[in-house]
């Protein structure tokens, strides 16, 4: 699923999407991981890797802005998806087959009432005779009661089967749509990645102002990342043009001055993490083997 060597790049600023098409992304990939039994292989003309590897080809040539509508349009298709109710799917087979137990309960009783009713000389007097066949009747009564509620359990599971199928049907007839949509999203978090990349060659000044130089140390260059994220998000979000002042003028609305918080407490605690001081080798303390942690 890698992009081949020698891939253009065209990452930039414009490649890290605003929070909502983040959200979007997210939603999609999330949705498309519970597809029922939909796979690339059900579909004619080419194999799962041929026509996956056909599908990166083309988003690779792509604008962002046509991969971003390619994702939010698989989006409102997947939410447009016939309605299946899984968990009351799962009851209904339950209840049914709670049901069916009780069925064969009732038919064994019967059967073994109506074995002692045909066998000579073990019922006694008439009363006795006459209790054994009410029982019979009652036994019955329960069992057709029994049927009725088992036929209706059938139905409702019957109809969440059609459901299912329904569904399964909807999926591949909309599976290459749906197979476009994932590796669409998955070329915009590839060239956000590559954009971050950019951004922490050559950071702009707002960036350095509030998170100092991009650090040499792979884990504190990714904690820098994440933090200049995070600024990135809100000036697109708010569409914040000035160059050196990273989350804007601060005399804002009130919508944008608690998502301000919010970035501002991101920020410091990535300061901080960046400049903890490094604890040192207790040089005080005996040098020993066990140290070292060898035997």
């Amino acid at each position: 699923m890698n992009d081949p060597p020698g891939a253009p790049a065209t990452s930039s600023l414009d490649d890290i999407a605003s929070s909502s098409e983040s959200a979007e992304v997210s939603r999609l990939l999330d949705g498309l991981r519970h597809l029922l039994g939909a796979s690339a292989r059900d579909l004619a003309g080419g194999s799962d890797r041929a026509i996956v590897q056909e599908v990166r080809r083309q988003s690779r040539s792509m604008p962002t802005g046509t991969l971003r509508a390619s994702v939010h349009r698989t989006l409102q298709l997947l939410d447009a998806r016939p309605p299946v109710d899984a968990q009351a799917y799962a009851a209904s087979r339950r209840r049914l087959g709670v049901l069916l137990s009780q069925r064969a309960v009732a038919d064994n009783w019967i059967a073994r009432l109506e074995a002692r009713q045909r066998r000579p000389g073990r019922l006694g007097d008439m009363q006795t005779r006459r209790a054994v066949d009410a029982e019979i009747e009652l036994r019955k009564d329960q069992r057709w009661r029994l049927i009725d509620r088992q036929r209706h359990a059938e139905r409702i599971v019957a109809e969440h089967e059609r459901r299912l199928q329904a569904l399964h049907d909807w999926q591949l007839n909309h599976l290459r749509q749906f197979l476009q949509g994932r590796c669409h999203a998955q070329t915009l978090l590839e060239r956000e990645e590559r954009a971050l990349d950019e951004v922490a060659a050559a950071p702009p000044p707002y960036l350095v102002a509030e998170l100092g130089d991009p650090p040499r140390v792979p884990e504190a260059r990714e904690l820098w990342r994440q933090g200049a994220l995070s600024i990135v998000l809100f000036r697109k979000d708010y569409r914040i043009q000035d160059p050196e002042r990273a989350l804007g003028d601060p005399f804002v609305g009130a919508a944008q001055r608690f998502r301000r918080s919010q970035v501002e407490v991101v920020v410091d605690q990535t300061r901080q993490l960046l400049h903890a001081p490094k604890r040192p080798f207790p040089l005080t303390e005996p040098f020993s083997i066990p140290d070292l942690g060898l035997p």
